[in-house]
């Protein structure tokens, strides 16, 4: 997060600006733009809405607790609430989630369990990379999944340095790998500091695993890696059903349904659960116009 961001996120979710927000209405109407809902039933139906448009959808689960049985749970839910319909949905879940700083055997089979159930109904389950502190422990979690469940996909932020040397290792083994530009604090040593350097690491990463049998998904709204992602996949003679974009709930919509419609896969993240205000916050204090107008609807309705 920009050193602008941080200020403005703390004014967002201070008690004066979170209470107003959420007694004139003006917090639930604009989360409805980038979040699922509160609970499971409102995700269900905004996933039946993206998929009748043709989009994929990847649910993440915001808890209201820090408690891993809490997200544990809700997947396991979520996985009989929607039955034969998981088919094709992609859960993503946090190593934090599992409680994997705790217990990291406790972990891998809460991971296991998870994944041998979305499995077995037709879903994908990407596990999450959360900066570079959890980084081996939370590949090392992975791959001890992965012998069992090889759909079990993970995240690889382009921003670190050793992303690259992983991605090749990884795509290797034909692994479902989603590449993106991570928002977890790094350590200034291990990792690209500039935003074209992000960018241009996020190329190298998009390149090794298409040219590499790996199953790309393409985290990003940029138009830039957009545009070479479709080169590569053409030079790489990758068929348009041999990776993904992925993209936010809320961000470049069109975008999403443009893509689908020239017959690319793009599966929108979509967020859920009663932390659903913190991850507002967050989102808008990323993108200040947002933000802005935010802070002017507040204004005008009180």
């Amino acid at each position: 997060m920009t050193k602008v961001n941080r200020p403005l996120r703390r004014l967002i979710r201070s008690r004066r600006v979170r209470q107003s927000a959420l007694a004139t209405g003006v917090a639930q109407d604009t989360a409805a733009s980038y979040i699922a809902g509160p609970d499971l039933d409102a995700a269900s139906t905004v996933v039946e809405r993206l998929r009748r448009q043709g989009l994929d959808v990847s649910l993440a689960y915001l808890p209201e607790t820090d408690e891993e049985t809490e997200s544990i749970a809700e997947l396991h839910r979520a996985l009989e609430r929607f039955g034969d319909g998981a088919r094709g949905i992609e859960f993503s879940v946090k190593p934090s989630s599992l409680g994997l700083r705790e217990d990291p055997v406790a972990a891998t089979e809460a991971l296991r369990e998870l994944a041998t159930a979305a499995h077995d109904r037709g879903a994908f389950l990407t596990l999450e990379m959360q900066g570079a502190e959890a980084y081996d422990a939370t590949l090392a979690m992975w791959r001890d999944v992965r012998e069992d469940v090889p759909t079990l996909g993970i995240t690889l932020p382009a921003e670190i340095r050793r992303s690259e040397r992983e991605a090749l290792t990884l795509a290797r083994e034909g692994a479902r790998i989603r590449i993106c530009v991570g928002s977890y604090p790094v350590p200034r040593d291990q990792i690209h500091r500039r935003e074209q350097d992000k960018l241009l690491a996020f190329v190298r990463c998009l390149r090794i695993v298409m040219e590499n049998g790996g199953y790309a998904m393409v985290a990003s709204h940029d138009a830039t890696i957009i545009a070479i992602t479709q080169e590569l996949a053409g030079r790489s003679n990758v068929p348009a059903d041999g990776f993904e974009f992925q993209m936010l709930q809320g961000v470049r919509p069109l975008e999403q349904r443009r893509l689908v419609d020239v017959g690319y896969r793009c599966r929108t993240y979509l967020p859920y659960g009663p932390a659903w205000f913190e991850y507002l916050t967050t989102r808008i204090a990323a993108r200040p116009r947002t933000a802005f107008n935010y802070l002017r609807a507040l204004a005008d309705k009180r």
